[in-house]
């Protein structure tokens, strides 16, 4: 068993004997007022980037990016960013066997880093959206979303090693996902290590994936595709 997955399971443990609330949404700690706001303007430039503007709603994520660069500049803590507490327990677990001060904070910076980055990602900027979610992973690494969108740039650049290790991790940060998305992050993940399986003719790994997609999700429109794409693939050698 991996390290990780021993972390995983302890931190997973220790966080049922922790008061959640049913949705990741809901458990997120709000330090102050100040953080209460910036996760409103959040909300807004997520609605108008649903809305298809684009520039107003990155114009949104990057007052949130200032005012918490701003505020934790000259900060000697390591900054997380965490979606829920069992993701919280693993960064301040993994800071303390450092011996490094930890401050943990909701998922607002994160996001905003990861938004923009997204939207980069959607208008065809892949190489202007890199640092974005590099970012957003430096303060949230166990987070599975944030991991394969950086793994789908790498995908679109043909830099398959790069693609396989990023999806492989976002494969083992599934561990701390919250219990709503882990099944759709852990399906991402493996499409994402099946598609690059292919793209490297290893058709009988990628072929096995998808199958654990649609398992895992007989809806997987996406998986069921990509495995008729595989078979066909085979019958044409």
């Amino acid at each position: 068993m991996s390290i990780l997955k021993t972390c995983a399971m302890l931190l997973l443990a220790l966080a049922s004997l922790l008061p959640l609330t049913p949705t990741h949404a809901e458990s997120k700690p709000v330090q102050n007022d100040a953080d209460a706001k910036l996760a409103l303007i959040l909300k807004e430039g997520n609605k108008l980037a649903n809305e298809r503007k684009f520039a107003e709603a990155i114009a949104r994520f990057d007052t949130v990016i200032a005012a918490y660069e701003d505020r934790y500049r000259n900060s000697k803590d390591e900054i997380r960013c965490a979606r829920w507490n069992t993701e919280s327990l693993y960064y301040l677990v993994e800071s303390a066997s450092r011996k490094k001060n930890m401050v943990v904070l909701a998922s607002t910076w994160a996001d905003a880093y990861f938004l923009k980055g997204y939207i980069l990602v959607h208008i065809g900027q892949f190489v202007q959206a890199r640092p974005f979610l590099e970012k957003a992973i430096k303060l949230s690494p166990g987070n599975a979303m944030y991991l394969s969108e950086l793994g789908g740039v790498f995908q679109r650049e043909k830099n398959w090693p790069a693609a396989l290790q990023t999806f492989q991790s976002a494969e083992q940060a599934t561990e701390f996902s919250p219990p709503d998305v882990k099944n759709a992050e852990l399906g991402k993940a493996w499409r994402g290590i099946a598609y690059v399986y292919v793209e490297q003719g290893r058709l009988d790994e990628a072929e096995a994936l998808y199958k654990k997609c649609l398992k895992l999700d007989p809806n997987d429109s996406m998986a069921a595709g990509e495995l008729r794409y595989v078979e066909k693939q085979r019958g044409a050698h």
